[in-house]
């Protein structure tokens, strides 16, 4: 095959990666991807030039150097990019004075010898130092993706292929020999450089598809935490309506049977906390509730904010007169709540009821039994009197110093 055939094929299939990695461009924003896309350009402008040096004898000496300078520009590119793929940040800019030797050695070439076969030996010499400094640099990145080794295989084959031409252009030199496959030396060169090419894509769509399953799982977290804050009481931190409704859905799509008993609760006398004490006090109340509600119940059991200061809870497994006894411990814990730093704690009590349920499908009738039998309760403590009632809250008894209006509610 004549020589300048096969420049001509390289420079085509070149060209074409070349264009490859100018559209990926639009699409994939990767610091490397614009190294490597000005690495082609420059191999491109390199292969035309030394096609033009052997046609063009009178200006063989300055396209051959613009042959090595382009060349020496893709290698440093190359560098660049491979260094650039595991933090995908730019060069500094003293890492850019490298290039300026090359640019010397470049120039300085074409003197040396009127023979091309000679300077081009030396020049292969360069080159395969640069894939093999290319080859060190992918080799650290650690990215041990399929891209990645096939961008190895490429690189290293590349400096054995130049360090070759190295050895067979000096054999030919000192004996006389001649290597009939060098007359396809140019396919041989395409063949390689469109396998680094092929794993350039590969890299960067894997690098592209990582981005992707990170901002997925940004998006995932964010979701949840989203869902989370959807389902969640701000003050309370227990689940709301929304969240139960959702559980019922959930339970009823997964057809799974469930029984157990569900129990309704009230803070009592809460509107005499807040007057007498602010809204604020109020709200301490609420979640001195909660928090002592959770310690009653076990892990898996479900506490709701139904609204205000009524909450239910949902055990699983478990029958009314069990849970009951449960809650003997319940008016220990808010015996002695403080509602206000100045001023001595108080004893909060809660009136509550337990209904048991057969079915997922029977909770929200569940809920409007456990609710009544709450409300019988809260009516009974408050239509006996004084001395019989031992279940009236003693906040106020408990309290020195309050206000006249305070005093009032006793």
């Amino acid at each position: 095959m004549d020589s300048k055939i096969g420049l001509i094929i390289q420079l085509a299939g070149v060209s074409l990666i070349t264009l490859l990695t100018l559209f990926l461009r639009r699409s994939i924003n990767v610091v490397a991807l614009r190294y490597w896309t000005n690495a082609w350009l420059f191999l491109s402008f390199a292969l035309f030039c030394l096609r033009l040096a052997f046609s063009y004898d009178s200006y063989s000496v300055q396209l051959f150097s613009f042959y090595f300078l382009t060349e020496y520009a893709f290698g440093f590119l190359l560098i660049m990019g491979c260094r650039s793929l595991a933090s995908n940040s730019e060069t500094r800019v003293r890492h850019e004075l490298f290039i300026v030797p090359f640019i010397l050695v470049a120039f300085a070439l074409p003197f040396l010898s009127t023979d091309f076969n000679l300077i081009f030996n030396i020049h292969s010499v360069i080159l395969s130092g640069i894939f093999a400094v290319a080859f060190i640099s992918l080799w650290r990145t650690k990215l041990k993706t399929f891209g990645w080794k096939v961008m190895l295989v490429a690189l290293g084959l590349l400096t054995l292929d130049f360090l070759q031409y190295f050895v067979v252009f000096s054999l030919r030199q000192s004996m006389q020999v001649e290597f009939a496959y060098l007359e396809y030396s140019s396919v041989i060169d395409l063949v390689l450089q469109i396998l680094l090419g092929f794993g350039m894509v590969i890299v960067l769509l894997e690098q592209v598809l990582a981005d992707a399953r990170i901002a997925n799982e940004k998006l995932r977290k964010a979701h949840k935490k989203l869902e989370e804050l959807a389902h969640v009481d701000p003050l309370t931190t227990a689940l709301n309506r929304h969240a139960f409704h959702g559980y019922l859905k959930r339970k009823g799509v997964e057809g799974e049977s469930v029984s157990g008993c569900l129990g309704f609760f009230d803070v009592d006398d809460l509107k005499m906390v807040n007057d007498a004490y602010g809204h604020a006090a109020g709200d301490i109340v609420i979640r001195a509730v909660v928090r002592a509600i959770r310690e009653v119940i076990r892990a898996e059991d479900l506490i709701f904010r139904w609204g205000g200061d009524e909450f239910f809870v949902i055990m699983i497994g478990l029958e009314s007169t069990t849970a009951i006894s449960r809650m003997a411990r319940l008016e220990r814990m808010l015996s002695s709540v403080r509602v206000d730093p100045g001023l001595n704690p108080i004893a909060i009590r809660v009136s509550y009821a337990f209904e048991d349920f057969g079915d997922i499908t029977d909770l929200e009738s569940t809920i409007d039994r456990a609710d009544a039998g709450m409300y019988r309760q809260k009516q009974l403590k408050k239509n006996l009197g004084p001395k019989e009632n031992r279940d009236l809250p003693p906040w106020t008894e408990s309290v020195s110093g309050v206000t006249d209006r305070s005093k009032a509610y006793r």
